[in-house]
């Protein structure tokens, strides 16, 4: 009789997803010029609502997948660099500086989000690199975080550069050790499907300088910010081209 029981349930529940559609969501790395990205996906957050949706982030990809599940509004970049970055940090310089972002979104993140009910955490994946093999580097995607502060600790290995996010070549976790995702990228490999919305800096055309390869100041992070919101903005016809059969797309 129970086994009955569980026979209908699950008949039911799939009889309730049809007609619905997941979007996936896949963003990828971008180095300095992550305060883009994060525009681009704060638009999409704000005034693209998706309801049933699995993301995966990459990189610098990570982070923005970790605010899109866990922030109800990611419009205004002074209040996301404050609670992550921090207050006191004014510009970031790759050879310098990375060390201590990587320490400040780490601690950051885990205090802004220690007192909250986390959200969302079985549709967000994560992808880094697994150097166990330096022969046979990897990558592996992470999904079904225990709780807020695991997913945090993967983002960080999927956004680690050997010697120069830390004094070491890798970043442990859960008794393996792991770098920057996009040294061995294969997500883009799994992109191209329907219902897909790809996300890098280069998605809507824009050029940028090479500038911010080597430093960010919270300046030149906002102006980047806005031109990602406002690309993606100009481009919304697009993205709610490629949701066109997704029927929860108001």
């Amino acid at each position: 009789m129970r086994s009955y029981i569980k026979l209908i349930a699950l008949m039911l529940c799939n009889l309730s997803m049809l007609g619905r559609a997941f979007v996936n969501i896949n963003v990828y790395g971008t180095g300095l010029y992550l305060p883009y990205s994060i525009g681009v996906v704060g638009y999409i957050k704000n005034n693209i609502p998706i309801p049933d949706y699995n993301i995966t982030g990459i990189s610098g990809g990570a982070w923005c997948s970790l605010l899109y599940t866990q922030e109800d509004d990611m419009s205004n970049h002074d209040t996301i660099w404050d609670y992550s970055v921090g207050k006191e940090v004014s510009r970031i310089c790759l050879h310098n500086d990375l060390r201590i972002f990587q320490n400040n979104v780490g601690k950051n993140m885990k205090l802004r989000y220690a007192d909250k009910k986390p959200l969302n955490l079985e549709k967000i994946s994560i992808v880094s690199t697994n150097v166990n093999k330096l022969y046979n580097m990897k990558n592996e995607k992470h999904g079904n975080f225990d709780n807020i502060d695991d997913l945090i600790d993967f983002c960080l290995c999927s956004s680690y550069i050997p010697y120069i996010s830390g004094s070491t070549f890798s970043k442990k976790y859960k008794g393996s050790f792991y770098i920057d995702g996009e040294v061995k990228s294969t997500i883009h490999a799994e992109s191209n499907k329907k219902n897909t919305i790809d996300i890098d800096r280069f998605m809507w055309g824009r050029q940028f300088t090479r500038k911010e390869l080597l430093y960010l100041d919270k300046d030149k992070s906002r102006e980047l910010f806005t031109n990602g919101w406002e690309d993606t903005k100009n481009n919304k016809d697009k993205i709610l081209d490629i949701l066109k059969n997704y029927k929860n797309i108001p």
